[in-house]
């Protein structure tokens, strides 16, 4: 790594020695398939680099207080292998499925997915649906806990300070009857990079038949992804249908329009994101029979 001077701490007590040490030319490196490129790219060769693979502490998936807890650490591979995952974070799983190759999901972490912010990173509009909260320490070894919303700035820009490190993700345990799903549309299908993404989580009532709570997060559509308040309030209390499918669809290319109106990609992006509308869509209601408001 050129002339880079390496710190590897082993634990969170070492890191944070690592941190009171924090220069301008300081960088963290979590599994590097963003920095390094990052550091290529603007031709940077030298400077201080806290290699944080080696913090056992920050490499862990548990469940406590009904809160999802997962290292910062993590790999995307270990995401998509865990079994809390699986049952409680569809929608998390499946963005991990999409990101990168292989060889990419077995180094990236979601920590460095999330410092990272890109406005089209696929855990980042997961983990918003979700009601991710991101856990970190800074220097003085105070431990922090902020809204994810808080720390992704988006346009690969985060609001952590120098001597801050996210450590932890916490995502709610939701209770039954919630269900979630994740789509994604690219230009290649496999290493894309998402023009597109959608995560929606609903809690749906078997008996009769209705979404009691909904929400719904885009990403590569602004700055960062977001919150979509508007396209959640068509789903809250209807019963899926033919009908509501076509409002879902509908919502969404509003979104499309006030977000992106007038650039090159808003004719194709108007036109995708009602096929990224039904992928999710169908996925979160596959095993249903969508009848009536045709």
């Amino acid at each position: 790594m050129g002339n880079f001077h390496i710190k590897t701490p082993n634990n969170i007590e070492e890191l944070v020695s690592c941190l009171k040490e924090v220069e301008d030319k300081t960088y963290l490196l979590s599994g590097g398939t963003d920095l390094v490129i990052k550091l290529r790219k603007n031709k940077i060769y030298t400077g201080t680099m806290i290699d944080l693979s080696g913090v056992k502490e920050m490499k862990y998936i548990k469940v406590e207080n009904d809160i999802i807890q997962i290292g910062a650490n993590i790999t995307f591979s270990e995401i998509i292998e865990n079994k809390y995952i699986s049952q409680h974070c569809t929608c998390l799983k499946e963005a991990a499925q999409r990101v990168g190759s292989t060889q990419i999901r077995n180094m990236a972490t979601i920590g460095g997915n999330i410092s990272n912010a890109a406005p089209c990173a696929d855990s980042i509009t997961a983990l918003m649906a979700l009601g991710a909260k991101i856990k970190g320490i800074n220097s003085n070894g105070e431990v922090w806990v902020r809204e994810l919303d808080e720390v992704v700035l988006g346009a690969e820009k985060n609001k952590l300070a120098p001597d801050e490190v996210i450590t932890e993700i916490n995502v709610p345990l939701l209770g039954g009857g919630y269900k979630s799903s994740f789509g994604k549309i690219g230009s290649r299908t496999a290493v894309t990079i998402a023009k597109l993404n959608m995560a929606v989580v609903i809690k749906y009532n078997e008996i009769d038949g209705v979404i009691e709570d909904v929400t719904v997060a885009l990403g590569a559509l602004a700055p960062k992804a977001f919150i979509s308040n508007t396209v959640g309030k068509v789903l809250l209390s209807e019963k899926p249908s033919n009908e509501l499918l076509v409002n879902f669809k509908n919502a969404l290319i509003q979104e499309v329009d006030i977000a992106i109106k007038g650039r090159a990609s808003h004719p194709y992006k108007r036109i995708a994101i009602t096929g990224l509308a039904e992928d999710v869509y169908n996925c979160l209601f596959k095993v249903m029979e969508i009848g009536g408001g045709n």
